[in-house]
């Protein structure tokens, strides 16, 4: 698990290899069976709802670098009306809705901003370690252009100091990495990777790829509800561990972290959960129109028989009426929660 930018294809945090590499405990292989067979058939966004996309879409697409999906600008679109079934879908009631969508180069999924208005919202900050937080950790090209231009745009910093950190302790190393908050409180990880890969086809631009950490509250508990309700595929857990130097770089003296790398079937994303100790923590439960609050999305084959197993592993439903909304061509979506309370959309696409 040592970080060298780039493992199994798909980026790294510090975070996740110091979590095993301060701890003299080893690592706790939990038991496993074999995996279910996943309801996931692709991987969409990593999400969360932005109290005003006028604020919040400037920092990923001109201050980060992130390209758009689609010719057209997104802060041009109005906000529409959520008929009745997205009403039930969101479990809000007379809102209306946009959204802008972005492309992380080398990224097995992308990342999305939505919004909700006209009516009444609840704007969350969660600490890092709080139980139901994200984090999209960047890879980018040149750590100090893309942090010039974060602190220009006046986002708060998370690290201690305010300045890059090496938690590798090698001289020699040219990796640094930074943590700060978007305009709506969101985690973001800046890293510039030692040695950089290889240009890519699809690189353009300071964004070099990307993955995603959750903080959960208990490890064992989060891997076999996400074994049997989505088949996950964990790898070893780390035993509780610290480092000085990504204590600071995450601003969080005093803290304890484990982490348990692993991915859903048949794609590629190597989800990082951290389970935190030491440091109070609070349970995140937020509405989707609420700003700050967090979701992944993804397709799966059959929508009803996915909640179902959702449900039997121990997850709830959080759209209004506890199941999923499919309209006549077959098109449904379904927000649902984790053990955590850390939602997740479920799509299923049209019929053909």
């Amino acid at each position: 698990m040592e970080w060298r930018g780039y493992t199994s294809g798909m980026p790294s945090s510090t975070l996740s290899t110091f979590s095993v590499a301060a701890s003299f405990l080893g690592v706790v292989a939990f038991a496993q069976t074999t995996p279910l067979v996943t309801p996931v058939v692709q991987l969409q966004n990593l999400a969360h709802t932005s109290e005003s996309l006028e604020k919040t879409v400037p920092f990923y697409r001109d201050v980060l670098g992130l390209p758009v999906n689609g010719a057209r600008d997104p802060l041009t679109q109005q906000p529409q009306k959520l008929d009745e079934d997205m009403s039930k879908f969101t479990a809000t009631k007379g809102m209306s809705f946009r959204a802008a969508t972005f492309r992380i180069p080398n990224a097995a999924f992308g990342f999305e901003l939505t919004e909700f208005t006209g009516g009444s919202r609840k704007p969350v900050r969660p600490n890092i370690q709080d139980i139901g937080a994200a984090t999209l950790a960047l890879q980018v090209r040149d750590m100090d252009k893309a942090l010039a231009r974060v602190k220009a745009s006046g986002a708060s910093v998370v690290t201690i100091g305010g300045a890059p950190l090496n938690p590798t302790g090698n001289l020699n190393s040219k990796l640094r990495e930074i943590v700060v908050r978007d305009p709506d409180g969101f985690f973001v990880e800046l890293q510039q990777p030692d040695p950089q890969p290889a240009p890519a086809a699809n690189t353009t631009g300071d964004i070099l790829g990307a993955s995603v950490q959750f903080s959960i509250e208990d490890s064992v508990k989060t891997i076999e509800f996400l074994r049997e309700a989505i088949g996950f595929n964990a790898r070893a857990t780390g035993a509780l561990g610290t480092n000085a130097v990504v204590a600071n770089l995450i601003g969080l003296q005093g803290a304890q972290w484990r982490i348990t790398h692993g991915n859903i079937p048949g794609t590629t994303l190597d989800f990082g959960l951290i389970e935190y100790s030491g440091v109070p923590r609070a349970k995140l439960v937020a509405g989707a129109e609420d700003p700050g609050s967090p979701a992944f999305t993804m397709v799966v084959r059959d929508i009803n028989a996915a909640v179902d197993q959702w449900t039997k592993a121990g997850g709830t439903v959080a759209t209004t009426g506890a199941k999923a909304i499919v309209r006549a061509n077959g098109a449904g979506n379904v927000f649902v929660r984790d053990v955590n309370g850390f939602m997740w959309e479920l799509i299923q696409r049209a019929a053909q």
